[in-house]
């Protein structure tokens, strides 16, 4: 039927249809009739009068619409599910070059620890130790590294929009691919989240966390086109189930033990700062969770030790009275370890700023507190504090060697049973070396001697039958139980007593 130009664009010629079906309409007029087509103006209209509004369609019921609509429009459903695939593979190609910043970070890192390790000291056996970077040095890499992977994030990021843009696309046009849609989304959350994160030192090495969350994204990339293609797709995995809050964001203690130090040490290097009480508190707080950590080489810069030092040092220049308060709360902390140690590092500090007065209430509260111990109960050979030797030399210092021995011996003679806890409890933390890396192999109890405190006749007499444990020519056991260390014991007495 021919018609004018403005016949055509008369609203009486007007019949609203998608863009899609409008050109299958032009591109083929014979499957749809003049006829047909008025009766859907008519019915179109006729439903407008009826409702008096458009009609109210969701993304889901469009997409399906226009699936049941006719086969004509898979080309429809084909480029936004393309396009899905393309911008996943873009992220894909572009994860592995945007980690090349941060590795570049963490290569110069580990070559200014290389560097550091060259300086090399000696402990008493002869073993190697290994320098490390200064803290400035530290730092500065650290944050180097931490602003690579937020730029590899920041470059990553618009490619993981584009991916998520062209999912949303292929899920209004076929709803039934919404959970393949929904595995490749949670593979690109998972490719940023391994992209904006690089191991810890000592180590600093790059794993292998990208590259299986690329695998995963590749893996449900293809199950998405399997499922758009109709075949037998892969099934999703389950969404992952939200993780409460405190668990996001669960802390590092040993993160912020260390931050905690690094707050305590400029009281350690000036003698002018004021008392900070809240600091002081804290730091003696964090002396009973350091009980635990191991006197070893390793450790002394994060140690009961350090701690004890540094809680000292922020209380220097608070007043008599305070120190007073201070050393009476101090005595009551548990493990036992932690009270004496704050109590020594006290009466240190007021020694060294020349405070007679605080250093006799330090040195009394320690006196006190060490009279007060009955070792005879299990309770004070807590399995938890690996610093009781410590507890011994203190008591040493404040009584004398052989007042500390009478009283193992007496508390021995008392419950014989806790002989096991007292060999654990009063021998030496040592470390194992690889000469070549420097690495630690770990770490045991160990009598390279015995402590003039140590109460050795009690426990060789104890001893009634010769050990199982055999010592070798050093007077070394191959392991650090109970056993091993009364051996350990046996050898270096029956040795001194041949001298």
């Amino acid at each position: 039927m021919d018609m004018s130009s403005e016949q055509n664009r008369s609203p009486s010629n007007l019949v609203l249809l998608c863009i899609e079906h409008s050109y299958e309409v032009d591109d083929f007029p014979g499957r749809f009739p003049v006829d047909m087509l008025r009766e859907w103006k008519k019915v179109q209209f006729e439903e407008y009068q009826r409702i008096q509004r458009g009609w109210p369609l969701s993304d889901a019921e469009a997409g399906e619409a226009i699936e049941a609509s006719s086969p004509s429009v898979d080309h429809h459903h084909a480029r936004a599910v393309l396009g899905a695939v393309r911008a996943a593979e873009r992220l894909s190609l572009m994860a592995p070059k945007a980690r090349l910043g941060p590795a570049s970070e963490a290569d110069a890192w580990l070559a200014t620890r290389a560097r550091a390790h060259r300086i090399t000291v000696w402990d008493q056996d002869g073993n190697t130790l290994h320098a490390e970077p200064s803290s400035v040095e530290t730092r500065r890499h650290k944050a180097d590294l931490e602003a690579a992977l937020a730029r590899a994030c920041e470059e990553l990021s618009p490619l993981a929009d584009d991916v998520k843009v062209e999912l949303a696309a292929a899920r209004t046009s076929r709803p039934s691919i919404e959970p393949w849609a929904r595995w490749v989304s949670q593979a690109v959350d998972e490719v940023l989240a391994s992209s904006g994160k690089w191991p810890a030192p000592p180590e600093l090495v790059d794993d292998d966390q990208l590259d299986v969350a690329l695998e995963k994204l590749a893996e449900a990339r293809d199950a998405f086109g399997a499922a758009w293609r109709g075949e037998d797709a892969p099934s999703p995995p389950p969404p992952p189930e939200p993780q409460p809050e405190s668990i996001a964001m669960q802390s590092d203690p040993l993160k912020e033990h260390l931050a905690l130090l690094e707050r305590g040490r400029p009281f350690a290097r000036v003698e002018h700062r004021p008392y900070d009480a809240a600091l002081r508190a804290e730091l003696a707080d964090a002396a009973s969770a350091a009980s635990g950590v191991p006197p070893v080489a390793s450790a002394l810069t994060l140690g009961l030790g350090v701690t004890c030092m540094l809680a000292a040092a922020v209380a220097a220049n608070a007043d008599d009275e305070e120190l007073a308060a201070l050393a009476e709360r101090d005595a009551k902390r548990r493990p036992l370890s932690a009270a004496f140690c704050l109590l020594a590092e006290s009466s240190r500090t007021a020694q060294k700023r020349v405070r007679r007065g605080a250093e006799e209430v330090a040195d009394a509260a320690l006196l006190s507190l060490w009279n007060s111990v009955d070792w005879s109960d299990s309770d004070a050979w807590d399995p938890a504090d690996l610093n009781l030797g410590s507890v011994f030399w203190a008591g040493a210092r404040a009584t004398s060697p052989e007042g500390v021995s009478d009283k193992l011996s007496h508390a021995l003679e008392k419950e014989p049973g806790l002989l096991s806890a007292l060999l654990r409890g009063c021998a030496e933390w040592v470390e194992s070396y690889d000469r070549e890396t420097g690495a630690i192999h770990g770490r045991r109890r160990r009598y390279r001697d015995l402590p003039p405190w140590f109460p050795v006749a009690a426990v060789t007499e104890m001893a009634t039958a010769a050990s199982q444990v055999k010592v070798d020519e050093f007077g070394e056991t191959t392991s650090d139980d109970a056993e091993s260390l009364l051996a350990q014991v046996l050898w270096l007495a029956a040795k001194h007593n041949a001298v």
